[in-house]
């Protein structure tokens, strides 16, 4: 569950992350770098990428659940620690799923329509919203800004009351229960700044150098 909690949040940040100029930068380092690879440079270099992130995370997040097992007093395990907490972290998933993809479902959601004119490719036009193409205009800059940035607050206050549930179930002293939440609060806060820097981003199309 650590490693599929992780996972969904290395793989979104790192989608998002392969659209800002910070990546196009690092991407076309890289793929100078590796001449020997020859026409797979982009192909490694984004695997290298994909596979880093989780890696990366799982890092970090073993780290702090080392942190938060000494500051609740040490009667816990790191390693019980992780897989408790890591629950408290899927509303922030869910909360940058929604922020990072909402726009492409609002926009590419609506081929559904002419789908349903012609299910099969064969050239039907049962409701007559065969030839419907997607408005790309219904979803504008600014509403597209204040949905991932609202969904990401929320995400993360949410995430913040459930660890500190979490912390009064695992912790039955308040006291330590509340310093416990210090090193979550810290990665919590940490992980909103990053989400809320790759959003702000200018998209940057990368695949070569």
């Amino acid at each position: 569950m650590v490693a599929f909690v992780l996972l969904l949040l290395a793989t979104v940040t790192f989608d998002g992350f392969t659209a800002t100029p910070a990546w196009a930068a690092l991407e076309s380092g890289l793929y100078e770098a590796l001449p020997a690879l020859g026409g797979m440079r982009l192909t490694a270099v984004g695997t290298l990428g994909l596979l880093a992130f989780p890696v990366l995370f799982l890092a970090v997040y073993r780290t702090f659940a080392d942190w938060i097992a000494t500051a609740g007093g040490g009667g816990r395990p790191s390693g019980a620690v992780a897989r408790a907490f890591v629950f408290s972290l899927v509303p922030i998933a869910l909360a940058y799923h929604l922020a990072h993809y909402l726009t492409y479902l609002l926009v590419q959601g609506q081929l559904l329509v002419p789908l349903l004119s012609d299910p099969f490719g064969r050239g039907w036009d049962l409701f007559g919203t065969a030839t419907l193409q997607p408005d790309i205009g219904i979803v504008g800059a600014r509403f597209a800004w204040y949905t991932a940035v609202t969904a990401i607050v929320l995400g993360h206050i949410v995430a913040v009351y459930l660890a500190h549930v979490i912390a009064l179930r695992e912790f039955r002293d308040y006291r330590l229960a509340l310093r416990s939440q210090y090193p979550m609060l810290v990665l919590m806060v940490a992980y909103t700044v990053v989400s809320l820097w790759i959003i702000a981003q200018p998209i940057v199309e990368t695949g070569g150098a």
